[in-house]
């Protein structure tokens, strides 16, 4: 099969999806491969990730991606979500396709620059 379960799962029914008003935290990251585009909105609160909503333009892992770093992200402080990376992602995922991965490099670092935003308006 060229997609998991769990990949399937996550394109279908994606989790914490749409905008946020007032977030305390956005930042997106793009492919130039395809133009895949991921973006991050956050909510914190005593210093952790309250709440993650995404928009993500781009193939169904690439929405799959975004809906499980939502998940993986949440109840996280915000620094150490500045250095999440793809393969945490990935592995949420159970795997992706060679020729997907970017997947995964796309929301992990709309994730890395959305955590950054927030640490920016904090101080």
């Amino acid at each position: 099969m060229r997609y998991s379960p769990t990949l399937v799962d996550h394109f279908l029914n994606p989790r914490n999806a749409g905008l946020m008003r007032d977030a305390d935290g956005a930042g997106s990251d793009e492919y130039a491969g395809c133009g895949d585009l991921t973006r991050f909105f956050l909510r914190v609160r005593d210093g952790r990730l309250a709440e993650a909503r995404f928009q993500a333009y781009g193939c169904g892992p690439t929405i799959a991606a975004a809906s499980v770093t939502s998940e993986l992200a949440t109840g996280r402080a915000v620094e150490e979500l500045i250095v999440v990376k793809a393969q945490e992602i990935e592995d949420a995922l159970d795997g992706l396709p060679d020729d997907r991965k970017h997947a995964a490099e796309v929301a992990a670092g709309a994730m890395r620059a959305a955590a950054l935003d927030a640490l920016r308006r904090r101080t």
